[in-house]
């Protein structure tokens, strides 16, 4: 069956048709231990019942109008969502995916601004088409305004001292152009790095200084992953806008773009005109809602260090030839894979990936960036880090 579906990636031989929390099941009964939440989507687990109760009762009353058209559903979320942030904005439209919200999100910053450069960190993954992918690594045509990616991992880094030349340079001879500076709090698709708040905040000042805005792209890093509500949190910044998706939905897909109406006022009603097929669909709001009331109910923050500290704290242990690197922030891991005598890095990343699928447990790969990768959902049970830590050192023994 699966020769009908169009190749845009590998698949797995295995099909899935059900899912509960951590736990992914196929179709032979088999259960697998879901270290990926999904696409990185499903923070508070899959099908949580606060959720699933919140599509049920939307799905009995609307769950699709006309753009015309407002629905209390939506209100709803976008009132509860602004006073979820830390900061204060009073803006918001909801759309279906974070490369959607990213692609909007920069447009919109052209049009307050207008001005046309988008200036991005080297190796930055903020979407999967248009300006979005322009500014990203996995572009053939990049965005030339670009920043080199200072790899940090101590607290009292240089790196802003290293970059600070040609940081200056670039707003020196692009000051009257530059839009906005698009940032990931933790680069994950590039690899898993996080950059020094010194040296973001610099950036983000020196934009905001040249009239540009600072976007936040929070698709990944939003609601907890880092261990903080938002991962802007960690570099003590302000953005004019901010960019959700991915757990904003717990795997359905919906996103925002949220930023002030100072901004707003800044663009004509022509320019601002934007209008999709489910842009503002109240089922999706309805599943944000949810997502919100499960957030503090379960006090997901408060709950989440102690999963933190035990995942960080195995992986760091780890110790095997293959191992080069273990890498952190929250509840984002990346362990960096290093060749043998008689296997190449990407062959050892195939073979640990293949036998955790055997052994029941989910995880992600990048052979371009040498790493396994995992995002566990972030009310991944004890027990159930017991059973990864487990499966790992088996299959870690047997390489």
């Amino acid at each position: 069956m699966q020769s009908h579906i169009l190749k845009t990636n590998e698949f797995e031989s295995l099909l899935l048709h059900k899912a509960v929390g951590s736990w992914v099941w196929d179709t032979n009964g088999k259960k697998y231990l879901d270290c990926e939440s999904g696409m990185w989507c499903v923070n508070l687990g899959h099908n949580h019942p606060k959720t699933v109760e919140a599509i049920k009762d939307q799905a009995d009353k609307i769950w699709h109008r006309n753009k015309m058209f407002l629905t209390p559903a939506t209100l709803e979320a976008a009132e509860r969502l602004l006073n979820f942030l830390p900061n204060d904005y009073d803006k918001i439209t909801f759309l279906n995916s974070g490369s959607e919200a990213m692609e909007f999100s920069i447009s919109f910053a052209k049009k307050v601004t207008k001005r046309e450069k988008v200036l991005s960190l080297q190796d930055s993954y903020l979407g999967a088409y248009g300006q979005s992918k322009e500014s990203s690594f996995t572009s053939s045509k990049q965005s030339k305004l670009k920043i080199r990616y200072p790899i940090c991992d101590k607290t009292d880094c240089d790196c802003l001292e290293k970059h600070k030349e040609s940081i200056d340079f670039i707003f020196k001879t692009n000051k009257d152009e530059i839009a906005c500076f698009v940032l990931e709090p933790i680069m994950v698709s590039g690899g898993i790095f996080k950059p020094c708040a010194s040296f973001i905040q610099y950036i983000c000042e020196k934009t905001k200084n040249v009239g540009g805005l600072v976007v936040i792209d929070e698709v990944t890093t939003g609601f907890g992953r880092t261990g903080k509500k938002f991962g802007y949190e960690i570099f003590e910044i302000t953005p004019d806008v901010i960019v959700l998706g991915k757990a904003l939905g717990n795997g359905y897909p919906v996103s925002a773009v949220i930023t002030q109406s100072q901004f707003e006022t800044k663009c004509s009603s022509s320019e601002l005109y934007y209008a999709q097929s489910h842009q503002l669909d109240p089922l999706g709001a309805a599943i944000v809602n949810s997502v919100i009331d499960v957030f503090a109910e379960e006090k997901i923050l408060e709950n989440i260090q102690s999963k933190i500290n035990l995942l960080d704290s195995f992986f760091r242990s780890l110790t095997h030839p293959c191992i080069k690197e273990v890498r952190s922030f929250g509840m984002i891991f990346a362990i960096q894979i290093k060749s043998s005598s008689n296997m190449t890095t990407e062959e050892i990343i195939y073979t640990i990936k293949n036998k955790l699928l055997q052994e029941g447990i989910i995880i992600g790969y990048s052979t371009q960036k040498e790493l396994i990768r995992l995002l566990p959902p972030l009310t991944i049970k004890e027990e159930e880090i017991k059973i990864l830590k487990k499966k790992m050192l088996k299959v870690l023994s047997s390489i």
